[in-house]
């Protein structure tokens, strides 16, 4: 089966949300669901303020424990794509997928009373396109490609980011070196 990834040089990130905008036109989200958020973390005090803009959504980790948790087997990895995906006809929207997400990836779409969340744009994917978030990046800030490709790029950890060591994310960070929120974690690719 193959494995997708992103690569993610939030130095290159201006922070414009078109990845956020063109995943939910995309997938015709519903107002307070977004599969991929860019979140803005500040650090340091004044005069030496440190912006970090982190564009995530479902990592598609090598080890989910979303799949895992899940108590109906509603989750499942897509045979074509790798992505993890949600059976909506078997979702009972309990939530425990979100609970035991590190990421925040599985939201409940209040509608529905079920849980949904990125599909890596599978139906992308099997077309032979880049997922709609990766398209509308102005800059190349958010990249993908297979995962042998993208492993090798940057590092597996970057300043608020969870630690990736359990759930194995299909996520590389360039560029990430500033002083964490306590302004003491420093880390340098």
């Amino acid at each position: 089966m193959p494995q997708y990834g992103w690569v993610l040089d939030y130095k290159r990130c201006i922070e414009c949300r078109a990845c956020e905008a063109a995943c939910k036109q995309w997938n015709g989200l519903e107002t307070g669901i977004r599969f991929r958020r860019v979140r803005i973390y500040e650090s340091g005090q004044y005069p030496k303020v440190q912006s970090q803009a982190l564009s995530l959504a479902c990592n598609h980790c090598e080890n989910p424990l979303c799949l895992k948790a899940c108590p109906t087997k509603s989750m499942y990895r897509h045979p074509a794509t790798g992505a993890v995906l949600i059976k909506q006809e078997t979702c009972i929207g309990c939530g425990l997928c979100s609970d035991f997400c590190p990421y925040g990836a599985p939201q409940l779409n209040t509608k529905t009373m079920k849980m949904s969340k990125c599909t890596m744009c599978s139906d992308r994917l099997e077309q032979g396109l880049d997922p709609a978030c990766v398209t509308l990046c102005p800059t190349g800030a958010l990249q993908f490609g297979r995962w042998e490709d993208v492993e090798s790029q940057g590092t597996d950890r970057a300043p608020n980011f969870p630690n990736p060591a359990t759930t194995q994310p299909s996520i590389r960070f360039i560029n990430p070196s500033w002083s964490g929120v306590n302004g003491t974690e420093e880390v340098k690719a």
